[in-house]
C-alpha cells in the first residue's frame, strides 16, 4: 500500500471506499425502507385458526407459525416484543472473527428464542425474531466428534424449533417446534468439519429465516488446518415493509415479500457495509480463511476479493476436495464453503457478492492487508 507518492496512493484507497460506499447507498434508497435426539411438549393448533398467508405446513411439526391461539400474525415480524424500545436500540458491528474451538470437546448451549429490535444501521431498526436477541444469532466453533449439547427455551408466543445443518438427527424430533414457556433438547457429535447453518425450522421456514432466526456452527478437523486469519461470514437477506402500529424508524420483516424474493438489503452478518465502514485488518503475509454461510433465505453468494485469487477452496470437509485458483465461487442457500488466500499484496481489497444486484444492497466489505 505504501510507495513513493505516498499522497497519491492514499487518495486513491480513499476514492475506493468513497466508491464503493456511494455504490452501495444508491441501491439503499428503496421505497418502503428508510434507510442425536430430541425431545420436547407439543399442543396441536385450534381448530378454526385462519391466516392471511397462503398456508403452509411443516411436515416435522403440527405447530405451524401461521396459527397463533387462534388468530393470525398478519405475516409480519412486528409481533410480541419485537418492536418494545426500538428506538433506543444501539448499533454495533458484528465481529466477524472466528473465536477458538472449545478445549473440553464438549459445548453446551442453552439459548432462548424471542423476538427483539435489532438496529441494522444508523436509520434502519429490523422487527427481529431472534436466537439471543441478535442478527444473526450466535456464532458457535467446535472440531468434529466434539459433543454438542443444545436446548433451546421459547419465550415468544410464536412457536419457535432449532435445524443444526451440521447433525445428523431425525427430523421428525429435531424439527419440532416448542411453544411458548417450553424447551427442546439436542446432543449430536458433527461428522464433518465445515461451515453449517443454523436456522428455525418452524413453519413457514422462509419466515423465520427470514426475520432472523439463523447463524452458523463453524466445525474444524480434528487435525488442525495451516494457522490463518479466521473470519466467518454469513449471508442473508432482509425484505422490509411499514407495520401497523409500528414508529416509521422501524421496519417488519413481511412474508410476502420474502415470496416475491426481492429483497431490500443483503447483508454480511446482519449489517449492511459494516465492513467498509469498520474493514477486517489483516497483515502482510497473512493466510486468510474466509468461512462463508449463506443463510438465504432465498438466494446464494456469489463470494469474490477484488484484486485477489482464492488460493484454496475446500468444496466438502477440509483438507479434503480443495481446488485452487480460483475467483469466485456460489454458496448456495443453507450452504457454506471455506475460502483462503494468502495476502502478499498490501492494500484494501474489497469482498463482495460479485452477483452485484445483491452485493450492492450492502453485501460488501473491505480486507484491508497492512504492510
Amino acid at each position: 500500500m505504501h510507495d513513493s507518492t505516498p499522497v497519491d496512493a492514499n487518495e486513491s484507497a480513499t476514492d475506493r471506499r468513497t466508491f464503493l460506499g456511494r455504490a452501495a447507498a444508491l441501491s439503499l434508497v428503496i421505497p418502503g425502507i428508510a434507510a442425536t435426539a430430541c425431545s420436547n411438549s407439543e399442543q396441536p393448533p385450534r381448530a378454526g385458526a385462519t391466516t392471511n398467508v397462503r398456508p403452509t405446513h411443516n411436515s416435522d411439526s403440527r405447530l405451524d407459525s401461521t396459527l397463533l391461539k387462534g388468530q393470525r400474525h398478519g405475516g409480519t415480524s412486528a409481533t410480541g416484543t419485537a418492536t418494545q424500545g426500538a428506538q433506543s436500540v444501539a448499533y454495533h458491528r458484528w465481529d466477524p472473527t472466528l473465536p477458538p474451538p472449545s478445549a473440553s470437546g464438549h459445548v453446551q448451549l442453552h439459548w432462548h428464542a424471542h423476538e427483539a429490535p435489532v438496529r441494522l444501521s444508523a436509520d434502519t431498526v429490523v422487527a427481529g425474531w431472534t436466537f439471543e436477541g441478535d442478527i444473526p444469532g450466535p456464532l458457535v466453533h467446535c472440531r468434529v466428534g466434539d459433543t454438542v449439547e443444545f436446548t433451546l427455551t421459547n419465550d415468544a408466543d410464536i412457536p419457535h424449533s432449532i435445524d443444526f445443518h451440521a447433525a445428523q438427527l431425525d427430523p421428525k424430533q429435531a424439527f419440532k417446534s416448542v411453544p411458548k414457556g417450553q424447551s427442546v433438547t439436542c446432543t449430536f457429535k458433527p461428522k464433518y468439519a465445515g461451515a453449517f447453518m443454523y436456522h428455525c425450522g418452524t413453519s413457514p421456514v422462509l419466515m423465520h429465516i427470514g426475520s432472523g432466526m439463523f447463524g452458523a456452527l463453524i466445525v474444524s478437523p480434528r487435525e488442525p488446518l495451516p494457522a490463518a486469519k479466521d473470519f466467518v461470514l454469513i449471508q442473508n437477506e432482509f425484505y422490509l415493509a411499514e407495520a401497523a402500529g409500528v414508529p416509521a424508524a422501524v421496519r417488519a420483516s413481511d412474508y410476502q415479500k420474502m415470496l416475491n424474493m426481492i429483497p431490500d438489503l443483503v447483508c454480511f452478518n446482519g449489517r449492511p457495509n459494516q465492513y467498509l465502514d469498520a474493514p477486517i485488518h489483516v497483515k502482510l503475509g497473512d493466510r486468510v480463511r474466509f468461512w462463508v454461510v449463506s443463510a438465504g433465505p432465498s438466494h446464494p453468494c456469489h463470494f469474490h476479493v477484488v484484486g485477489e485469487q482464492f488460493d484454496k477452496i475446500y468444496l466438502g470437509t477440509p483438507p479434503a476436495n480443495a481446488i485452487t485458483g480460483v475467483q469466485t465461487f456460489s454458496v448456495a442457500p443453507g450452504g457454506g464453503s471455506i475460502f483462503e488466500l494468502v495476502c502478499d499484496v498490501a492494500g484494501e481489497f474489497p469482498f463482495v457478492n460479485h452477483g452485484f444486484g445483491h452485493g450492492q444492497k450492502g453485501a460488501m466489505g473491505l480486507l484491508v492487508v497492512d504492510a
